[in-house]
């Protein structure tokens, strides 16, 4: 239950709505208290700053932007949940054919982390000497004696 005092006037509200959207505070003033055109720059500015000052609007505002917060973050985790139940449907239905169900599974293992698009090279500098004794070392696991191996230069 509020209080009489914690309640806030349309202008207010309006005001807050709009600070917490992103407005500058002159600009939000201006919008709320419809000031005319013949009101000073100075004046709009220590009105927005005293009004910005209250505690109660200083909540509105922080409410506002929280509830903004979960807002785009419920939206994006139900776009996500959406788009993979819809390609699990896609990939379950029988009438469809089956590139479109493995489509639908390969983006499914994607998003899963499953595959990967990138592949990684990495480059070891050795030198001629290096790479012809790994290689009679390897060859004189296959064929027992390779001393009288040579490799060609």
């Amino acid at each position: 239950m509020t209080k009489q005092g914690d309640t806030l006037t349309p202008k207010q509200g309006a005001f807050a709505s709009a600070v917490a959207r992103g407005s500058k505070l002159v600009d939000a003033y201006r919008l709320a208290y419809d000031s005319g055109e013949n009101a000073s720059p100075q004046s709009l500015r220590n009105e927005a700053s005293r009004l910005n000052k209250l505690p109660k609007i200083q909540a509105r505002i922080a409410d506002l932007k929280a509830n903004k917060r979960t807002a785009v973050k419920d939206q994006e985790a139900l776009s996500s949940q959406w788009i993979l139940s819809r390609l699990r449907a896609e990939c379950l239905n029988e009438e469809n054919p089956p590139s479109t169900r493995v489509r639908a599974l390969e983006i499914l293992a994607k998003s899963e982390g499953l595959f990967s698009d990138s592949q990684s090279v990495s480059v070891d500098v050795r030198s001629s000497e290096t790479i012809e004794a790994e290689l009679k070392s390897r060859l004189e696991k296959l064929m027992g004696n390779a001393s009288d191996i040579a490799l060609v230069k």
